[in-house]
């Protein structure tokens, strides 16, 4: 049974819908040169220093993106000894989701994206920390794994180290999404935009 969020979380939760909310209107409306931290702070009803608690940038408020994590009930549903492709395919895309804000903001996201493509490569590095965080996780649920430390002799993996498995299965798993990523680069207004 999930707990649920206190007053706190509820009013920061609160304070980043509303930064992100004014900066994307604000993209949208008047551009992105029209984006001042200040301004966007105001209408959220803060302090221009706490906009910095939010978003270490202006794009980033106008994007709702936020720092990638990896949450206990991922790490409880991330089966090492599953089939690891599999296992670490749905991991990525747990961690990706925790990038941006909910889902109601999606369609949001996607005019901001047609209107600015520059702001996809934003996006792409926020997705290699998520790979990065997800490399570190499988590298670690590896290591310590029965599977790991019991291989049998003539295994497909002997003679790798588990720096070497974990980084091709994350890589492996992240192959489409770096797709649809590239591909919409060459066309910004495609419909068939990435939304995790």
């Amino acid at each position: 049974m999930s707990q649920l969020p206190s007053l706190r979380d509820r009013k920061r939760a609160e304070t980043w819908a509303a930064l992100h909310d004014a900066a994307a209107r604000r993209a949208l409306n008047e551009g992105l040169e029209g984006v001042n931290v200040e301004v966007v702070a105001e209408e959220a009803g803060v302090s221009a220093r706490t906009f910095f608690n939010y978003f270490p940038c202006k794009e980033d408020a106008v994007l709702g993106l936020k720092e990638p994590c990896v949450e206990p009930e991922m790490l409880a549903a991330f089966n090492v000894e599953g089939d690891l492709l599999t296992e670490v395919s749905r991991l990525m895309l747990a961690v990706v989701r925790t990038i941006q804000g909910g889902d109601d903001s999606a369609e949001l996201r996607g005019r901001i994206y047609e209107a600015y493509p520059n702001l996809r490569l934003r996006r792409y590095q926020y997705i290699l920390k998520v790979e990065q965080l997800v490399l570190e996780t499988v590298r670690s649920q590896l290591a310590e794994s029965r599977r790991w430390r019991e291989l049998p002799a003539g295994s497909a993996w002997q003679g790798y180290d588990v720096d070497d498995v974990a980084f091709t299965i994350v890589l492996t798993a992240s192959t489409r999404m770096r797709h649809v990523m590239q591909k919409t680069w060459s066309n910004p207004t495609a419909t068939a935009q990435f939304q995790a």
